[in-house]
């Protein structure tokens, strides 16, 4: 295997990855409900709004893998602040009294 489909490789399972974690929030309903979960989804929605030409049509080898962490990196920053706000927003008390 050379560097080339090794990079590929990477960078299919980045994608894999992130979609993946869109569709999860998706079926869990875990909507982003604060200002920077909002920021955090549309960054990520533009970024790959923008992006997408470049991932299925580079214009050079290498350019897809840092795209794909990129966006990886951003899906995963929102799951994460939905994930801190719904349990910042939770009823229960994270340690109750004994």
């Amino acid at each position: 295997m050379d560097s080339e489909e090794i990079e590929m490789r990477a960078a299919v399972r980045e994608l894999a990855s992130a979609l993946e974690t869109l569709l999860n929030l998706i079926k869990a309903d875990a909507l982003p409900t604060t200002p920077e979960a909002h920021g955090l989804i549309r960054k990520a929605r533009t970024f790959l709004d923008a992006s997408t030409g470049r991932i299925t049509d580079p214009d050079r080898p290498g350019e897809i893998l840092p795209l794909a962490t990129a966006l990886n990196r951003l899906i995963v920053s929102a799951r994460e602040q939905i994930l801190d706000d719904a349990v910042a927003a939770s009823p229960v008390p994270d340690h109750p009294g004994m």
